[in-house]
């Protein structure tokens, strides 16, 4: 069976998302927010928690710095000093610790042999054959296999692990991962990230 070495490709689109928390605005009587990427963020004392980064529908991706986190809008109102939400810059940053490592421990749980993984469309493109550490090897449908990290899987809506990227992207990234190895192993490493690697007799 033909191992496959994926690197870069799916570590850059590796499904990792930001730790979701409902959470509920500040107590005291404020004016609803309309968040905005580079808007500073403030906790119910004034004390600045963080940035804007990113908005994608309803969900606002907070970054303090060491830290992201993606609230709800309605978890945001208007104060005197900017938007403001109901936690501290040390709450958000524990909540999110939290739910990391939450997350991490559902995943490693549910990365067993036969499970399947799906891409981002809900193909599924393999099942999970071997664990070692943490590299997975998964089983592809068609017939070869694919060396992944860990991190490069993530879990679903619905629980299921699943990629960041789609079946034609995650077969593109195979091929050319292929073509690679074919020709030399250093390119898979090409872009300078770590990637999975082949043992002998695997």
């Amino acid at each position: 069976m033909k191992k496959t070495i994926i690197a870069a490709a799916i570590a850059a689109a590796s499904l990792v998302p930001a730790a979701a928390m409902a959470q509920a605005a500040p107590a005291a009587a404020a004016a609803s927010a309309t968040p905005k990427v580079g808007a500073k963020v403030f906790d119910a004392e004034g004390g600045e928690v963080g940035t804007v980064e990113a908005i994608q529908g309803d969900v606002v991706t907070v970054s303090t710095g060491t830290a992201r986190a993606g609230l709800p809008t309605s978890a945001f109102v208007a104060r005197e000093k900017g938007l403001t939400i109901g936690m501290n810059k040390a709450q958000l940053e524990a909540a999110v610790n939290g739910a990391k490592a939450e997350n991490t421990a559902a995943k490693d749980a549910a990365i067993v042999a036969d499970a399947p993984i799906k891409s981002s469309d809900g193909v599924v493109i393999g099942t999970v054959s071997k664990v070692e550490g943490d590299n997975v090897t998964v089983a592809l449908s068609n017939g070869s296999a694919a060396a992944l990290k860990k991190s490069y899987i993530g879990l679903g809506t619905d629980g299921s692990l699943a990629l960041g990227m789609t079946a034609a992207d995650f077969a593109k990234a195979t091929q050319a991962a292929g073509s690679a190895q074919a020709s030399t192993d250093a390119g898979a490493a090409a872009s300078g990230a770590a990637a999975a690697t082949d043992s002998a007799g695997q």
